[in-house]
């Protein structure tokens, strides 16, 4: 099980819809805000995108029955973090990760659109308002008096992360696998987490966040070339992995 380090060097974020990731904050007349850079212009943080990723690699492993896992509630999460192929990718209480996730920002076309004129910080047309109504879920109605005001990112935005992802992994080869390269089972898991991811942000069940995540042909492990599409040719075979880690010390 060796320690090797890790870099999917480039991800392509192509938001269909418009998205909310949130500040916290409001402004002026506008109750929930969304991020910015520094430099006025939306993007999609690191930990927006690992969030989730890891709910999609827990489905994953859910499917394929490899233990029980339910995050973020430390009392209900694996016993053993180490065997927990969710918890090695991700970190989980008094066990960290020392994968960085980064943030993805606007690809130079979008900012070319958005902003004209470069030396100013103002950016024409990247963001809209919805002004929506608080829902009763168990009366089905709508609330009296709750009425608040949304940003969201303008539609078909798209964004890039270079590198997206880079640190180190304990990485336990597919043992059923021989003779056609190295397989893994935590970056099978990884990358088909990244596949399935289908929305980004909040208000996802109002129709927002909608997105496609393209991934590299190939990443870098341990200072090799493995091909994307190999890994994930063995997603079958992820129910496995509680056998491999019966037999391992």
């Amino acid at each position: 099980m060796p320690l090797e380090t890790i870099e999917i060097p480039r991800l392509t974020i192509q938001v269909r819809g418009p998205m909310h990731i949130g500040t916290g904050f409001a402004r002026g007349l506008v109750n929930r805000t969304v991020v910015k850079g520094r430099d006025g212009l939306v993007y999609i943080p690191g930990s927006a995108l690992k969030g989730k990723v890891r709910s999609a690699c827990e489905a994953l492993a859910c499917l394929y029955k490899l233990g029980e896992c339910n995050a973020p509630h430390p009392q209900q999460m694996a016993a053993d973090h180490n065997k927990c192929l969710v918890c090695r990718i991700f970190g989980a209480p008094g066990r960290g990760s020392s994968l960085r996730w980064q943030a993805a920002h606007l690809t130079k076309d979008w900012v070319d659109a958005l902003r004209p004129e470069p030396k100013k910080r103002s950016a024409w047309g990247q963001t809209t308002t919805r002004t929506q109504v608080q829902l009763s879920r168990t009366r089905g109605l709508a609330a009296e008096a709750r009425l608040f005001t949304s940003e969201f990112t303008a539609e078909g935005l798209t964004f890039e992360a270079e590198p997206a992802l880079t640190g180190r992994l304990w990485l336990t080869p597919l043992g059923a696998v021989e003779g056609s390269g190295a397989v893994y089972y935590e970056l099978i898991l990884l990358l088909a987490g990244l596949k399935l991811v289908g929305t980004l942000g909040g208000g996802s069940s109002r129709g927002a966040g909608e997105c496609t995540i393209t991934l590299p042909d190939t990443v870098t492990v341990g200072g090799q070339q493995i091909q994307v599409d190999h890994q994930l040719e063995h997603i079958g075979m992820l129910d496995l992995y509680p056998e491999e880690t019966e037999v391992q010390p």
